[in-house]
């Protein structure tokens, strides 16, 4: 597409093709190399939208914009010597909001939707962008900045559970106008609280109010979740897109303290690097895919009841939405099952 890019967008592609390129390195992470590739795939979207002569001018401008933002962020929090826990979860959150492009391209898509779901992408991307390696802490009027890159890194990450629901077909469309509205809110402080111009006065006004407004979009995230038209999955089904989604979602550090016990003893020796996803085998059994410390890429059969409930010890009900979107639902229909058939309590899923 490089060829056939306005001039202004040139150089925002060559900085696509090179990350493109470092990801294929065997030491980046299969996670990290996804979210990278699939974001890219994203944005490709805007960029045929801007080439498109029936795209309004408004909204091919709108478009350089989201795409020069992006790229940016995604170019900060894809260096390989930024910390690797907070750079996959900053790539989870591109990922995520970059895959609101289809819907923000489609010409069907309400211009005051398509408006607040652009400004919340760029909002989003900014704070990403400037939390990213305690960068800000060398800002100007920014003490206690690496409590606060730590605060916007964690509500960038629940606001990237609404933009994975938002995205979903299956979400009503009052639902996902509600769900955008609330969220852009978040990411409107989320810009304010990370920008280096912001006054100390007005970053704890912002902080103050985030919590809140977090607080709505959680509740919103979980009642636009739920009223998805969604057929019922199978146990193993949805045992694997739940954890999946909290394999891509949550730390690895976290990950390997609480599976420890868990993995097949053919792993022990290296240890593992990157839990990747989940494919299902059976009802009761589940393959995963996962990266071992020294680059190698496995699989390896985990029983679906300890695994699960090991899991809803990582991430408990009121941060299910948030953290993983609508797959989410599958976690509460894997509990459902575990409780009728087998009578284990998982968590506080079904609470």
């Amino acid at each position: 597409m490089r060829e056939h890019v306005p001039e202004e967008l040139r150089s925002t592609v060559d900085r696509l093709i090179t990350l493109i390129s470092t990801v294929q390195s065997p030491e980046t992470s299969p996670q990290d190399r996804q979210g990278v590739i699939e974001s890219t795939e994203h944005l490709t979207t805007a960029l045929a939208a801007i080439n498109d002569p029936q795209t309004p001018p408004e909204l091919r401008k709108e478009l350089t914009s989201v795409v020069k933002q992006v790229t940016s962020t995604l170019g900060t929090v894809s260096d390989p010597d930024a910390p690797a826990e907070e750079r996959s979860m900053l790539i989870l959150v591109v990922r995520r909001s970059t895959s609101t492009l289809p819907l923000i391209c489609a010409p069907g898509t309400p211009q005051e939707l398509r408006a607040k779901m652009i400004a919340g992408m760029k909002e989003g991307a900014f704070a990403a962008e400037h939390s990213a390696g305690g960068e800000s802490a060398h800002s100007p009027d920014r003490s206690g900045a690496s409590s606060q890159d730590a605060t916007v890194q964690r509500t960038l990450a629940r606001k990237s559970g609404s933009d994975q629901i938002a995205q979903d077909e299956r979400t009503p469309p009052e639902e996902r106008e509600r769900l955008v509205t609330v969220t852009q809110q978040v990411s409107a402080l989320l810009k304010k609280i990370s920008d280096p111009e912001t006054s100390s006065e007005e970053r704890s006004e912002a902080t103050k109010e985030l919590d809140d407004r977090t607080a709505r979009m959680k509740d919103q995230q979980e009642q636009s979740a739920s009223a998805q038209d969604r057929p019922e999955e199978s146990l193993g089904k949805a045992a694997a897109v739940c954890t999946s989604a909290i394999f891509e979602s949550t730390s690895e550090s976290a990950l390997a303290r609480g599976l420890e016990r868990l993995v097949p003893p053919e792993w022990e020796g290296e240890g593992v690097k990157d839990f990747w996803k989940a494919q299902e085998k059976t009802d009761d059994k589940l393959e995963v895919l996962a990266q071992l410390r020294n680059n190698e890429n496995t699989r390896g059969p985990f029983e679906v009841v300890p695994l699960i409930t090991e899991l809803a010890e990582l991430v408990p009900h009121d941060e299910l939405f948030g953290s993983l979107g609508g797959s989410a639902l599958s976690c509460k229909q894997t509990a459902t099952y575990l409780e009728e058939k087998f009578g284990v309590t998982v968590g506080t899923w079904l609470t």
